[in-house]
C-alpha cells in the first residue's frame, strides 16, 4: 500500500538503527502504531516476539495476518465442504480458495450503493472511490468471507488472512491519489483493472505474537516489552479519515456516512499526534511509562514536534542518540497540480533511547 508515513523503504535504516542499540538478549518489540504492519513483520523475521498494535481496524486486520499468522493457512473447513471446485491444476489450498473468491460474481452491497458512481448516482453525494465493478467484487468477496466465519468455516487465522488480502487488493484499485481523503474525478487506468485476491506473504515463526487493536497510549501502561517502536502520525492528517473506506470495508458495519466523501464516524480513532498542544504531552507520557528498556521514535522534520523538544524530552529518562537519512516525500495528491511543497525531500529521524 502507498500509505502515509510507511516505512517499507526504509526497513534497513530502521534496522541498523535498532540492532546497533538493542542488547541480543532483549526480544519482546512492541510496534505500538503499527500502520500496515511493514516494521513488524520485518522484526518478526529478525526473530523478535512481536506485539503490533494500531487502532485502525483495517490496520488490525493486515497486522493480524502480517504478523499474527506464522504459518500459510490450510483452510479445510472450507474446503471440506466440497462446493469449491479448482477451475485449475492448483494444489494449494490458499490458491484455492483465493481463486474461488476472485471468480465471484458482484454483489451491489453496502460498497457499490455507497462508494460507487452507479450505487450513488441518485445519492445527494454522488462518490466513485470504485469502478461499479471492482465495488461490486468487493462487496461479494467480504460477504462470502464473513458467511464463513460465522457458520464456523474459518478459523481466526484463515479470517484475517482473508480480510487482509482483501483490504490490499481494494486499495491496489481504488480511484484515489493514495488516500481516501477525496476521490478523482476520473476513473483512473488502475482502477479499471479488475480487483484480485493474491496471497500475503507470511513470515514463518515459533514465537507467539500479539496483535491488538486499541489506542497506543493506553496500551503502553499495561504492556510489558523490551522495545517499543513508535511511529506516530507526524502531522496534522489523521488517518480515521484518510483510510475510513478502507476501515468501513474491513468492518462492514454500515455507518451512517456523512458528506461527499463520505466520511464514518470517527471521534474515537483521533490521534492526540495529529494537534500541536497534544502531541508533545502524549509522546512523553508513553516513553515516561512504558517498561520498555528501548524506546525508539521514528519522526521527520517536517513533523508536529520539533527534533530539540523530542530530544529534551526523551532525554530525561536516559541516554539519547538520533539516527537521520533523507527521504522522498509522501506525496498522497501526486495527480494534481494545484500544491506546492517546500522540497521534494525531508530528513527521516530515527531516535533511540536507553531507558535508566
Amino acid at each position: 500500500m502507498n500509505y502515509i508515513g510507511s516505512k517499507y523503504s526504509l526497513r534497513d535504516f530502521l534496522e541498523e538503527g535498532i540492532l546497533k542499540n538493542v542488547n541480543s538478549d532483549y526480544k519482546v518489540f512492541c510496534d505500538v502504531f503499527a500502520g500496515t504492519g511493514v516494521v513488524g513483520a520485518h522484526f518478526k523475521q529478525k526473530g523478535f516476539k512481536i506485539i503490533a498494535n494500531d487502532i485502525q481496524y483495517y490496520s488490525f486486520c493486515l497486522n493480524r495476518a502480517l504478523v499474527g499468522i506464522s504459518q500459510v493457512p490450510a483452510f479445510d473447513g472450507v474446503l471440506d465442504d466440497g462446493k469449491i471446485v479448482p477451475t485449475t491444476l492448483i494444489c494449494d489450498a490458499t490458491d484455492i480458495v483465493l481463486e474461488y473468491l476472485n471468480n465471484l460474481n458482484g454483489n451491489s452491497g453496502f460498497i457499490y450503493h455507497n462508494y460507487c458512481p452507479g450505487g450513488t448516482g441518485g445519492a445527494e453525494f454522488k462518490r466513485q472511490y470504485f469502478s461499479d465493478e471492482n465495488g461490486m467484487r468487493c462487496d461479494a468477496i467480504r460477504m462470502q468471507i464473513e458467511e464463513w466465519w460465522q457458520s464456523g468455516k474459518l478459523t481466526e487465522d484463515e479470517y484475517f488472512y482473508l480480510l487482509a488480502s482483501l483490504i490490499d487488493a481494494a486499495d491496489r484499485v481504488a480511484n484515489t491519489a493514495s488516500v481516501y481523503g477525496a476521490f478523482l474525478k476520473h476513473i483512473k487506468k488502475s482502477a479499471m483493472k479488475p480487483l484480485e485476491l493474491k496471497r500475503l506473504g507470511i513470515v514463518e515463526s515459533d514465537e507467539e505474537h500479539e496483535v491488538h487493536n486499541v489506542n497506543g497510549q493506553e496500551l503502553v501502561e499495561r504492556l510489558s516489552c523490551d522495545v517499543l517502536y513508535m511511529d506516530p502520525p507526524y502531522n496534522h492528517r489523521q488517518y480515521c479519515a484518510n483510510y475510513h473506506v478502507l476501515e468501513t470495508l474491513a468492518r462492514y458495519d454500515t455507518p451512517a456516512l456523512k458528506g461527499v466523501t463520505g466520511l464514518r464516524p470517527q471521534d474515537d480513532q483521533k490521534s492526540d499526534f495529529c494537534m500541536k498542544r497534544r502531541a508533545l504531552p502524549a509522546f512523553d507520557n508513553m516513553v515516561k511509562k512504558t517498561s520498555a528498556r528501548y524506546v525508539f521514535l521514528s519522526y521527520n522534520s517536517e513533523g508536529i514536534m520539533g527534533k530539540d523538544e523530542i530530544l529534551q524530552t526523551m532525554g530525561q529518562y536516559g541516554k539519547v542518540d538520533l539516527m537521520t537519512r533523507d527521504y522522498q516525500r509522501f506525496r498522497a495528491d501526486v495527480d494534481r497540480e494545484n500544491r506546492v511543497y517546500k522540497a521534494d525531500q525531508v530528513e527521516e529521524y530515527l531516535f533511540c533511547l536507553n531507558k535508566q
